[in-house]
């Protein structure tokens, strides 16, 4: 009986393939219960890029439209007022950057980061922060078509909202 190559390298690529995905899986299942118990969190933004985007777009239109996604969907986000330096974990951190290429391009990204209080498996006693949840975009719009960035932004909060709902019911 004789191998077909043919037949064996789509196979190990299958294989392989499969792997991935339920390692991905897996890693995705991680961060929706990092979210279970959160009683409440900090949102923040945070945006770089050129200056024509940062004249052209509401940044801080886009803070409260964020803000007001997620107290509509009864995420407990709180005011901000009651957040002292020392407590700002957990929060949820969006940053979008954007970059000017020329010709009236202007690439972007965003990036959502959940982040909280953890503790090392190693040293149990030193408590640090981490990301324990992440959703990213990047984009390409045009000068005529930046509204695209904040619209996307909202967009992308989506997945965290669906996250977080759908572990803490």
């Amino acid at each position: 009986m004789t191998t077909h190559p043919r037949i064996i390298l789509p196979l190990i690529l299958l294989c392989g393939l499969t792997a991935t995905a339920a390692q991905a899986q897996s890693e995705m299942e991680r961060e929706r219960l990092s979210l279970q118990g959160i009683d409440g969190f900090y949102l923040s933004l945070n945006t770089v890029g050129d200056a024509s985007v940062q004249d052209s777009l509401d940044f801080e239109g886009l803070h409260l439209g964020l803000r007001a996604k997620l107290r509509e969907a009864g995420l407990p986000v709180w005011p901000e007022v009651q957040v002292t330096a020392e407590d700002r974990v957990p929060y949820l951190h969006v940053h979008v950057n954007t970059v000017h290429a020329g010709r009236g391009l202007y690439p972007f990204g965003i990036e959502i980061r959940f982040y909280q209080r953890v503790r090392l498996e190693r040293d149990a006693a030193t408590p640090t922060v981490a990301t324990t949840w992440a959703t990213s975009i990047v984009g390409v719009a045009s000068y005529d078509h930046l509204g695209i960035i904040p619209d996307a932004a909202l967009d992308l909060l989506d997945d965290f909202v669906d996250d977080f709902r759908g572990i803490n019911p």
